[in-house]
Formats: C-alpha cells, structure tokens, sequence
C-alpha cells in the first residue's frame, strides 16, 4: 500500500495531501514530485516549494540540484533510479525551454514561508501598510512591553473608567497587566482583526465569541455520541428513566430517548453522565444498588443486569470515561455574564491601543516583527473589499503548482496566505494547477512557535477552503529496526487518542511497517528508588561508554544521541560526561554568556563604552593578555574609586605593583588607547573588533569559539544606536542565545539536545534520560485564549480568569482546550524522540519507590501508566540500579575514580615538571610551559600537516603564553629565542618528527589521566603517547633542560633516574588498561634533540 502511495504522490497532475510518519523517506518523495513537475511545466517558476526552516529550504533545493546532477545508478538502487529518471525527463525539459537548470538553479523557487512572506510585504509596501520595507527582528519582547505600558498609560486618560476596571480586576498590579498584554501583543495574529473589525460593534463581536464557545461544547457531545454505540443509546434512557421512578427523581422519569449533540441538550447530557460516572470514572457494577434506582430481588434483577452490563462495556471504549468526565465540567451556557463582558470589552479596548503604539515603534525603529510582516503581506493580497489584489492576481497567473513541506507546523496565518494563494484556482478554468502538502501529525511539536495541528486535519477532511486535495498514508519506515517500529507502534495506539479532534488537536496513531531487517531492541531502564540524577548521570556514561565502542550495520561506529524534554534535565549528564573524557557535542545546551570568551566580549564592550564599569576593566586586568594577580589588582584597585582607565594612567600607582605586572598593565593600556579614543565615534562592533584585535584574542580561539563570537557580534551590530548599545537589552538577547556546539570530529559521534531539536534528525543508538522528570509548571493565565479549528474555519475562544479563587466554569473550558492542546503535543513529543532510534533505543526515568509509579505529567508515565509491574508495551526492563553495580565492578581501576563522590580528597596533580625547574633560571619554567604548548599543537595536528599558518599562529600564541608567565624585556626576548631553538631542532629532527607523527594509531598529547588509591585521587599528565607499527605502546616524555658539559651520557643517565619512577607511574597506569600490550618509556630533550629510553620493567 505504501508504495502505491508514493507512485500516486509522484502523479504531477492530482493534488494530495500526503501523510509520511517519521522515517518514510518524505524528503525524496518531495525531490521526485519536483522533479516530476519540472518535466510538466513551461517555466520553473510555475513551481514553488515552501518548508518552513531555512535548513530545510536549503536541503530541499541541494537534493534537486543532486538528482540533476547526479550519474546513472545500478539497477539495484530501484529509489534511486526512480529519481534518475525523473530528473532526466526534467532536464529533457528544461533543454527544450532553454532553462540552463544546471547552470541556473536560482530559477528553482523553493523557499521558507517566511522568506515568501516578507517578499509578498516588500513588493508593495504602501499597499501593504509598512512603507518603507522594515527589517525582520527576531527578539521584540522589548517592544512589546514598551507598546503595552505606553497604552495603558493611554487609556489611563482617555477611558480611565476602563482601565481601572482591569486594574481593579488586577489587585492594581499594573506590571501583570503589561506583561499580559505583551503576551498577546506577541500572537496577535489571532485577535487583532477580529477585534478591530468589531471595535465599533462590541455586541457582533460578543455573539460570535458566545458562538464559538457554543461550538467547543457540542464537539464533545458529537465524540462522546459517536462513541457510544447506537444499541447502547437505545437502551439506556430507559433504564435511566426506570431509576428515576426508583428514586423520585422527575428529571430522569422524563427521559424518553437519547439526547441529540446539540448544546440545547447539554443538561440532559450532563445529567446522563452524572449517572454513569463518579468523580474517578465509570461506575463499578458493585455500586448499582437500590439508592441508585436499582433495587435487589428478583422482580427487578433484569434491569440491575442490564444497566451493568451497559456499565462495562462503556467502561471498555477507549476514550469515553475521559470524554464524559470533561464534559461534566462544561458550562450549562456558552457565554459571558454581564460583568465578565464588561471585563472583556476593557481589555479589546486596550489591545487596539497596544497595537497602535507598536506599529508605532515599529516604524519608529525601522524593525517589526515577522507577524507584522505576515499581517501586511495579506493584506497586499487580499485588496480592498475582499478583491483579489493586483498583487495576488499577478502570482495567480504565474503561480500553478505549489508544495508544502512538513504541513503539520503550519500556522494560522501561514494557512491563511495559502489560502489567498489558491484563492482563484478553479476546476475547469483551463489551467493546469495542484496543490502538494505533506507532513505528519504524530510530529507536531512546534505549538509554541504558533503551528496548529488542528489545520492539518481540516485540511485532511478538505474543510479548510484550499483546493481539494485527497489524503494518501505512507506506511513503509526506512529508518528503524523492526524491533523499534513494532514497539513505537504497540507503545503509541496505546498513549496516542483513539479519535482525532480539530478541536483540542488530538491526533490518532498510523502504524508504520519496518522496510529494514537488521536487529534493534528497546529498553526501559528504571530508578526504582526514586530520583537521583548522578545516579542516572553514570549509568548514561556507562551506556554511552559501552555503545561508542560498537560498529553499525555500515561498520562505522554508532551515532548516538541524548535527547531530553529539557535543556536542563542534561545538566548533570554533561558534568559526568566530561568527567569521564568523553567528548561530546551539544547543540543549543550551554548559554552563550556563560562562556569564558563572551563574557570577556562583554568585559571589553563594557569598558570601552563605560569606561567607569570597574567590574569589566577588573576582568581585562584579569585576563590572558595582562594577567594581574588578585595581590595587584587589590594595589591597583582598591580604595580609590576613580575611573580604572585613569587609575592605569597613574604612574605612582603602577609603581607600587611589581615591574612586570606594571609593565602589563601598560601595554594594556596602549593597546585598548586607539579604541578608547574611537568610543561612541565609531560602529560598536568597528570599535570591539579592533579592540579583540590588540588584546590578540582571536588567536587563542577554537572554531566553536570563533562561531560564538561571530554571534555575539552580529547581535552587537542589531542593537548598535550610534555607536553605543543598550546593555540590559543586550544582556536580555545574549541570555536567549546558545554556545555553539564543538566542532571536533571526535565530540561528532555523542550529541546532547532537546527532543524538540531532534526533529528530522536521525541516530544508531538514542538515549532518553529523565523520563520521569515533570516539564516547567506554569501559573493559571489570567486570560485563557485558544484559536481553535471547527467546521471549516477557526474560531477564537476568549475567557478572563475570575478573580475570586476557583475561577469559573468558561475560564476552565477555554483553558481546558488549551492544556488538552498541550498534553496531546506531550505524547507527540515523546513519538518524535523515539522515531530517532535506527538500532537502539534506551529510555530512563525513576518512579516512586513506595508505589512504583512515574510522577504525574511525565513522560514516563505515558508509558507505564499503571506501573512499572505492568510493563511497557513490550520493552526490555532494566533495573538500573544493578546495573550500575555490575558495570562498576567490570571496569578496570581507572575508570572506577571517574564515579567518586566530590566528598573525597582529591590530591593535586603530580608535579614532577616543577621540580625539573627548581635549578634551573628564572625562565626555565614558562619555556618549559611554552615548549610544551608547541609540541602538544603539533603533536595533535600531526607533523605532516603542520604548515606556515600554523607555525604564525603557534608563534603568537608562544608570545602570549610568555608575557602571562610574567616575562618581559630581554629575559622575554631569550625565552622566546630559547623556544624556536627547541622547536626548530624538533621538526628538523627524524627523531622528533617521528615522535609528532599523526601516522602513529592511538596518540594522545598531554594525556590526563586519573587514578584512585585507597581513597585519594591522583593526577596525571603524559606529554605524548601512541602506538607504533609493531604495536608497541610509547611513552614519551619531555625534558626542556639544556645540558652544556662534555659528559652527555652521564647527564642522561641522571635524568633517567631522576624521572624513571614518573615514567613507571605512567606505565602502571596504561598497562591495566591494555594489560597484554608491550609499553616502552623514553625522554626527549628537544633543546638537544635527543631521545633516551628509560627501562621501566622492574
């Protein structure tokens, strides 16, 4: 069936809206679509393509290039001769029309919606209302607040009855109410028509919002009616009524037949529900007794039976108890009381005076927000009246085929622009024209980034004014090992609802069938005596530890991944991993602020433009290009409260600190003089470059930390405001941003993010931790507000929160949607982060240890949500607690110490290399050390690669390294000739170069390693270590003394016994790791190029 569905979605002459679940290969299917619509079209232009990242944009338009590109495969790759094909029919195509495709891709219109959008803006923007185009700004929180505060202030005046109102409602709180007007002024998208069109006909506008709530009441009662069988319906309001004789109760002695879905009946609805359940579900047939209306003996048994027969095969239809308790908590009237009415027409009031003042300040800034931008875009094609605009007719014409990646994360206002798009497409009209939208449902993740999944539904049943499309169902899954695809199906019919609901945005599960036949498993590993997140931390080491060292189906070592609800439940995962030295890469985890070379961009913007800030110009003094002590930082700094940048200019000051420290400071100061003159003249970001320039920073940074200040920079640009920058903001902005993640290819192989940015991506063995850790609580809103799909359109539901405690029953309906909305999405969350497993599928979490349950409103407790003893659907359970335990005792010594609590002593790290120095000048130490850092950045780059970029910027950083370790004048210029000395032997040497080979297997420099003995952790570092092509282990240390007497032997044979048992620690540590390899230990003196083997057998 699947693959009937592909051939059919390929069919360039139908519309369809195509279902694909995680792993069906949607992406190719929406290459061959393009490429079949190429081979149909006049001009490629006729085609546009629509997702909604610039990731995915980008991947679509690589993938039609390749087709393009791409040779004739063997006739083994059916898939990938499908697309040959296709693409051969395309360029045969293209070389009829003239297109050059190959040499004129940019023809190609496959785009982000939002790039559409604000193209369609800036095409016409007088018509569109922006004027001038503004550019998008992505963090306007700010400006919402501002817009907020400025409009109550408004109304403050001019309808001061109104504001205090909302005050009052408010207990005067006038920061909640800013806040919360902010918060709507962020999704105006849903309101702000609708009450600016009703502004001057409040009583229109109030019918249509009691009529939208009239309209989220009768769904429930049609689910709950479509339930229930018609036998069932038949037969119940006669025992019902029979009760009521029973009991005296006229309301069910009137109840003749079944009540209709209709809200006229919602009494009688609610008064059947009253009898079927009690406040936890379904009644038990025990509890039907006489008070109930069912008396015992034998004249009456027949109908006691019957109704508890009735009771338990409600009891057995998925979904009913739920549906029926929620609709007990519906209101008896779908509408406002006059005082909450009078509430709700002060709040439009102020709404449309906060969205006046923020178009103001979007003009103002030249900035608006990517909602603006979209509202003004439909505008420009919706023209006056509800005419087509020249605009929209112009894109009709031009416009004929139209595809939608990922369909489900569509907005209302993105539904909303194809809507206008293929407003004038008409059967029959004599153009060819379709519409392709594909996407999953089960996938929908993004509500807070505005998608509404309800849409995709609508659109599914064509209730969604676009062109007719018919559904097509993908089963095949090309990623997952049967093991997991049988399990996510088992797992997700159970946890996903049964019935799919516009409405609250519930969508049921399609079953996928595995397209693979290699081995998968899943397991459940449970902390049975509750949380504890170093507990989880290790045994996520230990499976990261045990699975990175295995080969997949392809040979190559498995990808793994740590996917979490949460930035923070990976915390404490990160901490142990580091512990453990395994590399990893986290995408969007770590806050940018928190790194060390931001926060020292932060210090040096601070200073420049504030040069009273003590605090940045403390940290400049504090850094690697001055380094002063806390001694002189005190002398320099302490009780005198003039500017820093005057205090370095003092000269009786800077000789009361040592000469080196005072010569530091000044080259400090000459170096940030040229930008102190330029502050508040030039570009901030002009001024912090140069700046980052002097003090040699960029130098000392890896990739990751080029990217993270490449960002900060960038935001720097956006809140430049004639050369000085607004600091709160900009610390708001730089909170929102995230570290870039390593770049090292050995991190490349464990990756850490959050389940929501795993989307669409894929690994061998995915790990789950903290399953059974509850997501960030939030407060009751004070407005409820939810954009809801029915019947074909959207409605929205607006209620204010009571202010008496307990709210009211239309505030908890209007909520109810929403945290229903949510809860579905929670279940959704959880599919997406499952469906990234190709092999291996491990989840974690801790459930009570007296009742062996997960916590409320975990992810944990949508799968074992009658306890752990029940099982899960059919996953392997671990007890992780054991598990711990046995992977301890299987580990050497080694490891075992990356797991020691911090209470223990920790001893600092074996110091040989100091005592090397002790006899030696004052500048033997920091050469050692600079030494060191050079042969370390050859060692790890490999002495073949190392080339004349790398000797420049080895050289700078030796400087540097030099100047932090106090050295100046001429006893800096002989430490550094002492350096090249050193290194120039070194790489001229076969010796040396051997030692520095990237040829070796398993080399490591300034190996760190760590050992326990009988509770006290020692240290220690090997300078450089590998395995030579006999497979040999080598260890190598360096020995920067210099040896000027005639007896070189003597000296070596000193310099053995003094270092033997350094080199015989070394040894005792890498032989239990590899305990059958053969270890040889060797000195090298790189200032004489000499390398002297040191027997460390005994």
């Amino acid at each position: 069936m699947s693959e009937q569905a592909r051939l059919k979605a390929r069919d360039p002459q139908r519309s369809w809206l195509v279902q694909a679940p995680a792993g069906s290969g949607k992406t190719e299917l929406l290459t061959q679509r393009i490429l079949a619509l190429l081979a149909l079209v006049d001009e490629p232009e006729e085609i546009l393509a629509l997702t909604f990242t610039r990731k995915a944009a980008a991947e679509m338009r690589s993938r039609v290039i390749e087709a393009l590109c791409m040779e004739k495969p063997s006739s083994a790759q059916a898939h990938k001769m499908e697309t040959w094909q296709l693409a051969q029919a395309a360029l045969k195509r293209s070389a009829e029309r003239g297109w050059h495709l190959s040499e004129h891709a940019g023809r190609l219109r496959l785009m982000t919606l939002d790039s559409l959008t604000h193209s369609l803006a800036s095409r016409l923007p007088l018509l569109s209302g922006l004027g001038e185009m503004p550019r998008p700004g992505d963090y306007l929180y700010p400006a919402y607040r501002q817009a907020a505060e400025a409009a109550l202030n408004q109304q403050l005046r001019t309808d001061s009855q109104a504001a205090e109102l909302l005050l009052l409602h408010l207990d005067h709180q006038a920061v909640v109410l800013i806040d919360l007007i902010a918060d709507m002024l962020a999704k105006r998208e849903q309101w702000l028509e609708i009450v600016i069109a009703h502004a001057r006909d409040m009583d229109g506008l109030r019918v249509m919002l009691e009529s939208a709530l009239g309209d989220i009441i009768e769904e429930p009662l049609s689910i709950c009616a479509e339930l229930i069988p018609i036998g069932i319906r038949n037969t119940l309001p006669g025992l019902l009524a029979f009760a009521g004789e029973q009991r005296g109760e006229p309301l069910l002695q009137g109840l003749k037949r079944w009540p209709d879905a209709d809200i006229d009946q919602l009494g009688l609805w609610q008064l059947i529900a009253g009898e079927l359940l009690t406040k936890d579900g379904f009644r038990k047939a025990g509890g039907i007794n006489a008070r109930r209306g069912f008396p015992t003996g034998k004249e009456h048994a027949g109908e006691k039976q019957m109704f508890q027969e009735i009771l338990s095969q409600l009891a057995d239809i998925r979904g009913l108890e739920e549906a029926m308790l929620a609709l007990q908590k519906l209101p008896a009237e779908p509408g406002y009381s006059e005082q909450q009415w009078q509430l709700m027409q002060a709040l439009f009031s102020l709404l449309i005076l906060s969205a006046g003042q923020l178009q103001q300040l979007f003009a103002q800034k030249g900035e608006a927000d990517f909602t603006e931008i979209a509202l003004r875009a439909l505008k420009a094609l919706e023209g006056e009246q509800g005419s087509p605009s020249d605009l929209l007719l112009k894109l009709d014409y031009r416009i004929h085929h139209i595809l939608v990646d990922e369909f489900q994360d569509t907005s209302l206002l993105q539904m909303r622009l194809l809507q206008n798009l293929t407003a004038g497409w008409q059967a029959g009209d004599g153009k060819h024209r379709t519409l392709f939208m594909v996407g999953d449902p089960m996938q929908s993740i993004y509500r807070f980034r505005k998608a509404e999944v309800g849409l995709f539904l609508q659109a599914a049943a064509n209730q969604a004014s676009l062109p007719v499309v018919e559904p097509l169902q993908l089963e095949r899954n090309f990623r997952s090992a049967p093991a997991i695809v049988d399990w996510v199906n088992r797992a997700f019919a159970a946890i996903f609802p049964e019935q799919q609901d516009t409405v609250r945005g519930a969508v049921a599960h399609a079953a996928a069938t595995a397209a693979l036949d290699h081995t998968g498993s899943v397991q459940l590993h449970i902390q049975h005596q509750g949380r504890d997140d170093r507990q989880e931390a290790e045994a996520v080491v230990e499976l990261v530890r045990r699975e990175r060292e295995l080969l997949n189906a392809n040979g190559e070592p498995q990808s793994i991944a740590l996917l979490a609800r949460s930035r923070k439940h990976l915390h404490t995962i990160m901490a142990a991993l580091q512990e453990a030295g395994i590399a990893f890469r986290a995408t969007n985890l770590l806050p940018l602020n928190r790194r060390p070379e931001i926060r020292l961009l932060r210090a040096l913007v601070r200073a420049l433009l504030h040069p009273a800030d003590r605090e940045s110009w403390a940290a400049l003094l504090r850094s690697h290009y001055c380094g002063l002590t806390t001694v002189d930082l005190f002398t320099l700094l302490g009780g005198n409260e003039m500017p820093v940048w005057q205090l370095i200019h003092d000269q009786t000051l800077l000789a009361r600190l040592q000469p080196e420290a005072a010569e530091r400071v000044v080259a400090l100061r000459l170096a940030l003089a040229p930008c102190m003159e330029q502050a508040g003249r030039v570009p901030v970001r002009q001024l912090l470059e140069s700046g980052w320039h002097r003090l040699t920073m960029f130098e000392l940074l890896d990739q990751s930390g080029g990217r993270n200040v490449e960002v900060t920079l960038d935001l720097i640009s956006a809140l430049d405001e004639g050369g000085r920058i607004n600091f709160t903001l900009f610390d708001e902005r730089l909170e929102k941003l995230y570290a870039a993640p390593d770049a090292s290819a050995e991190a490349a192989q464990v990756e850490l993010m959050t389940m929501h940015g795993a989307k669409g991506l894929q690994w061998d063995v995915v790990i789950l931790p903290g399953l059974g850790k509850r997501g960030n609580s939030s407060d009751s809103p004070l407005l409820a507000y939810s954009d809801v799909p029915v019947h074909g359109d959207v409605h929205p539901l607006l209620a204010v929160r009571a202010a008496t405690r307990g709210g009211d029953a239309l505030f908890s309906l209007v909520n109810g949607v929403e945290k229903c909305k949510y809860d579905y999405e929670l279940a959704r969350l959880l599919y997406v982060a499952c469906t990234r497993a190709q092999t291996l599928l491990h989840m974690m979490g801790h459930v009570s240890e007296t009742s062996g349950s997960a916590t409320s409103g975990s992810l944990l407790n949508l799968l074992i949500p009658d306890g752990v003893e029940v099982g899960c659907f059919g996953a392997d359970l671990v007890d992780l607690e054991s598990q711990i335990e046995t992977d301890v005792d299987q580990r050497i010594p080694l490891q075992r110490i990356r797991q020691l609590p911090m209470a223990r002593v920790i001893e600092p790290q074996v110091g040989e290399a100091e005592a090397e120095y002790l006899w030696a000048g004052p500048e033997a130490a920091p050469v050692g050390n600079a030494v060191h850092a050079a042969l370390q950045r050859i060692g790890e780059c490999g002495v073949e690669q190392w080339d004349t970029d790398q000797k420049l910027q080895a050289k700078m950083h030796m400087h540097r390294l030099l100047l932090a370790e106090g050295l100046s004048g001429t006893m800096l210029e002989k430490a550094e000739q002492r350096v090249e000395a050193a290194l120039a032997r070194t790489l001229n040497s076969e010796t040396g170069c051997w030692i520095l080979s990237d040829k070796h297997s398993d080399g490591h420099c300034e190996w760190a390693l760590s050992v326990e003995n009988n509770g006290f952790v020692s240290h220690h570092v090997i300078d450089r270590s590998f395995i030579d092509g006999d497979g040999v282990r080598w260890i190598i240390d360096y020995k920067t003394a210099a040896h000027e007497g005639a007896d070189l032997e003597l000296f070596l044979n000193e310099e053995a016994r003094r270092h033997g048992p350094q080199l015989s620690r070394y040894a005792s540590i890498l032989q239990s790791m590899e305990p059958t390899r053969k270890i040889r230990t060797a000195l090298y003196f790189p200032m004489l190029d000499v390398m002297h083997e040191v027997s460390v057998e005994d």
